[in-house]
């Protein structure tokens, strides 16, 4: 832990394994939710007259560059151009790779309710929000959706109306069932 506390901008300046080292420590002792999405290199902190951190002298995090694991890979679909579109909203970020896992960008709980929202505006489809955190990565979310649109022989199936059909025809037999029952007791 001493290298990263002592002359981190050393390390930055030496090929900039600083955040990706830390980041990458941090997710063998935390869990994901704890890893913070954007890292600061300072030379000190800044302090009061009193010797305490001055939260409000602390830079923010440049949201622009963020420390992705792989290179920026452009959406190749349209559902995938939808989703990137609304994330990049949200996040305030100009460019967001369809590999990169949205929470490592900064997205939060919150966030996934908002484009949850706006997605299901975009897509004119139904999406829960546990899809969504099933699949964090615009990818992986096309790809699922792509799936769900396609029934296993490939034909578009709505898996709402198949849902409702069943139901309604559950209902419809024990309709018949409840009347069977009856009509024995009303003849005798």
């Amino acid at each position: 832990w001493e290298s990263y506390a002592h002359g981190p901008e050393r390390r930055a300046s030496a090929g900039g394994e600083l955040v990706p080292d830390l980041r990458a420590r941090l997710k063998q002792t935390l869990p994901p939710y704890m890893i913070p999405s954007a890292f600061v290199v300072l030379d000190a902190l800044p302090l009061t007259v009193n010797g305490k951190v001055n939260r409000k002298a602390l830079p923010a995090p440049d949201r622009e560059r963020h420390e992705a694991a792989s290179a920026h890979v452009a959406p190749a679909s349209e559902v995938e151009r939808i989703i990137t579109e609304v994330w990049q909203a949200l996040l305030g970020l100009a460019q967001v790779s369809t590999q990169d896992n949205l929470f490592d960008l900064g997205a939060n709980s919150l966030l996934m309710v908002q484009a949850n929202g706006r997605l299901k505006t975009a897509l004119g489809r139904d999406l829960s929000l546990v899809e969504m955190f099933r699949f964090p990565s615009i990818a992986t979310l096309a790809a699922h959706l792509d799936a769900v649109a396609t029934g296993a022989d490939g034909t578009k199936a709505d898996a709402r109306s198949q849902a409702a059909d069943r139901g309604q025809d559950r209902g419809q037999q024990r309709r018949d069932a409840l009347l069977r029952r009856r009509s024995p007791r009303e003849r005798s």
